[in-house]
This record gives structure tokens, C-alpha cells and sequence, in this order.
């Protein structure tokens, strides 16, 4: 208790109250005299009493809660920033992920494809030789009619060679 005491009378001057005298007489207060390079404006009307110990404590105590709900406020939205940085980051691991699976699947993909561009170019191959030998039996048919013809007793003034008649797609694929 003696140190409360001790405390509030070194602190009350620093904040400027004003020792009551002993003999309970008020100390004698001089008014202050507007100076002429001060405006007008600057000076307090002598209608407004002087702010207390009491009124600068409680003043003191309002910024300090103002102070204290804007720090709480601050801090508040630094952790939701914080969690919004977390759950960015965490999609973000989420997206690298997708894409190198996505860019595992293109590499099969790509690979795939070129695996069956070589079956359909030696299916293309194989097709154009298949003509190829589907014409000569052609030919070798139509010969062998034209003797058969000859030998019924058909008249047939030459043997004609079978010749194709159209586009030749051997003409294409070589373009």
C-alpha cells in the first residue's frame, strides 16, 4: 500500500495535478493572458475546465483500448492472411501435382502416337502392295479369259492388256 501511495504522489505532479495546501485553502491559480502572437483561436474559452488526472487516465485508458482492439484487429487478419497464404501454397502443391501427371500422360500419349503413326504408314505400305498385286492377278485373269474365249471359239479380234482407268493412288502417296 505504501508504495501506491509513494507512486500516485510522484505521478500526480507529472500529470499535473495540484497538491492540495494543508490548511485546506485552494492554491491561488493565475489565470493565463492571451499573448499577441498567439491567434485567438489557439486559447481555450475560460468555460472549459481543465482535464483532471481523472480525465487524462480515463483518456489514457480509452486509447489504450482503442490500441488494444486495433492490434487484436491487426493480428487477426495477419492470421488470415497467414491461412490464406497456407491454403495457396497447398493448392499450389495440389496443381504441381496435376501437372506433372498431365505431363506424364502427354509424354505416353506422345509416345503412343508416334508407335501408331509407324503402324499406319506400313498399313498404307502394305495396302499400296496389296493393289499392286490385286491388279496384276487382274490382268492375269483377264488374260487367261481372253484364251479361254479363244478356245470356246469366241472371236476376239486382239488380246487387250488390262490397262487401269482413273487416278493411279500409287501417283498419290508419292505426292
Amino acid at each position: 500500500m505504501k508504495r501506491i501511495v509513494i507512486a500516485m504522489s510522484l505521478l500526480l505532479p507529472l500529470i499535473g495535478c495540484e497538491p492540495v495546501t494543508p490548511t485546506g485553502t485552494p492554491p491561488v491559480r493565475v489565470e493565463p493572458t492571451q499573448a499577441s502572437y498567439i491567434p485567438a483561436s489557439a486559447v481555450k474559452p475560460d468555460n472549459e475546465p481543465t482535464p483532471t488526472a481523472v480525465d487524462a487516465a480515463m483518456a489514457w485508458a480509452e486509447r489504450y483500448s482503442q490500441a488494444v482492439l486495433e492490434r487484436d484487429a491487426a493480428l487477426e487478419r495477419a492470421r488470415e492472411a497467414e491461412r490464406g497464404q497456407e491454403d495457396a501454397e497447398k493448392k499450389t502443391r495440389e496443381l504441381q501435382r496435376d501437372l506433372e501427371q498431365v505431363n506424364r500422360e502427354l509424354a505416353d500419349a506422345n509416345k503412343t502416337l508416334l508407335v501408331l503413326q509407324g503402324e499406319l504408314d506400313k498399313w498404307k505400305r502394305d495396302v499400296l502392295g496389296f493393289r499392286e498385286e490385286i491388279r496384276a492377278a487382274m490382268a492375269a485373269e483377264l488374260t487367261a479369259l481372253q484364251q479361254i474365249m479363244k478356245v470356246l471359239g469366241g472371236e476376239l479380234a486382239e488380246p487387250v492388256p488390262y490397262e487401269f482407268e482413273g487416278d493411279d493412288p500409287s501417283e498419290e502417296d508419292a505426292q
